[in-house]
């Protein structure tokens, strides 16, 4: 019989369990044929007879559904170097950064922030990443061209990414008056989610109007809200719970994204239960990032993440900055972040050590708190999914060594490819 011929093939794979479909069992060896972009057959033996221009032998690896950037900042990625170049401040104290940050997104351009922007959404993709949410500055500092780069990056980089762009204004609303325009025009343009940071307003009046002001964009727009919200372990910043009272008033449960929330660990345990009871109510998935725990005082935190978990509600990890103006390490790899969360956080406490919940982080809660639902490695679904070296969640968030393949609607657009040989004297 003639063989028959495929778009890709992935031989001798074990599927993660959240991602196996129907017909697929996890952790047993599959192979994943794929045609015209969609999964044609998946199951053991199910490439028998069938040729293809591009195979990757799993070796027993794991398959998995991409993972997940929940939080992030394009327009401002790789700008780090120009501190010295445009002779800024090399440190100093918070309010000198935040000026340092004004100066250093001044000179931001459409084309500059798209070219470094392709370059993250590409370096991601390399790292498994499949589905990227991303907050692009507006404000009276950089107009419309952080995010107008960012949308451009996006369109560019479709192929090997999903990307979702936050309208952000870093600033404020109120006291940036521009800004809430500013925010609308973006939403025009494709912006796909509402954002805000009402702790950098100058009062509480303010911080509770600039939160009034980000639902009214919402409900305007039909859109969603990924908001940064009592960023450092403060206990006098206090808007996660008028955050969640709204939530419910708009009747947008389930379609808020909250990051940082470092404050909640400073709350008395009486408050800070009441607050989550609300949020968990509201349906707010809650994005915390580890690498906060680098920050110089006021330490940012890592809220209180086992309390949220166990009250149901959804938690998740990201990257936050990546070389610029506030981090100069960093990893963009997801594994590497969700082993760092597993200690940080601490997620050893919790069922099987926390293994899958630090695995959740960045896969299906990530997905949750993104609003982008799940796929299913089935037959017929869309062939986007990472095949790694090690065959089980434990040995890859263990992350050693190994290759990496990353296919997106089909096509196989990043792979890294690791040779190990130890060798003993």
């Amino acid at each position: 019989m003639a063989s028959e011929t495929a778009q890709l093939i992935v031989r001798g794979a074990r599927l993660d369990r959240d991602a196996a479909g129907a017909g697929a069992p996890a952790g047993a060896l599959v192979d994943v044929v794929v045609r015209d972009g969609a999964i044609a057959a998946i199951g053991p033996d199910a490439a028998a007879g069938t040729t293809a221009d591009e195979v990757i032998d799993a070796g027993g690896g794991l398959v998995t559904t991409p993972f997940v950037e929940p939080h992030s900042h394009p327009d401002k990625v790789y700008s780090r170097q120009r501190i010295a170049e445009l002779g800024l401040v090399a440190h100093g104290p918070r309010p000198v950064l935040m000026q340092r940050q004004r100066d250093l997104k001044a000179a931001f351009t459409v084309d500059d922030v798209a070219e470094r922007a392709g370059r993250f959404l590409r370096a991601s993709a390399l790292e498994g990443v499949g589905l990227l949410a991303g907050q692009a500055d507006i404000d009276s500092v950089t107009g419309l061209a952080s995010v107008e780069g960012v949308l451009r990056a996006r369109a560019e980089c479709d192929g090997v990414i999903e990307t979702v762009v936050t309208a952000f204004p870093q600033e404020g609303m109120v006291g940036d008056a521009r800004a809430y325009g500013l925010v609308a025009e973006a939403l025009a343009m494709g912006a796909d989610r509402v954002g805000g940071w009402p702790n950098n307003e100058a009062d509480d009046e303010a911080r509770l109007t600039h939160l009034r002001l980000v639902f009214e964009l919402a409900e305007r727009f039909g859109r969603p809200i990924d908001i940064n919200v009592d960023y450092f372990t403060d206990p006098s910043e206090r808007l996660l719970e008028p955050l969640a009272e709204l939530t419910v008033a708009y009747g947008m449960q389930g379609l808020v994204n909250a990051n940082h929330v470092g404050a909640l660990e400073t709350y008395p345990d009486d408050d800070a239960a009441r607050v989550i009871e609300k949020v968990a109510a509201a349906g707010i998935a809650i994005t915390v990032c580890p690498s906060n725990l680098q920050s110089s005082y006021p330490y940012r935190g890592v809220s209180r993440p086992n309390e949220l978990l166990d009250a149901g509600v959804t938690v998740t990890i990201g990257t936050g900055n990546h070389e610029d103006n506030w981090e100069s390490l960093g990893t963009l790899d997801p594994l590497e972040r969700a082993r760092f969360a597993w200690h940080a956080l601490p997620l050893a406490d919790r069922a099987g050590e926390g293994m899958d919940d630090a695995w959740r982080m960045v896969t299906s809660s990530a997905r949750t708190a993104v609003g982008r639902p799940a796929p299913r490695l089935e037959a017929g679904a869309e062939a986007s999914f990472v095949v790694l070296a090690a065959g089980d969640r434990l040995h890859a968030l263990r992350n050693e060594a190994g290759s990496r393949w990353t296919v997106r609607r089909g096509a196989l657009v990043a792979s890294r490819r690791v040779s190990t040989e130890l060798v003993y004297s």
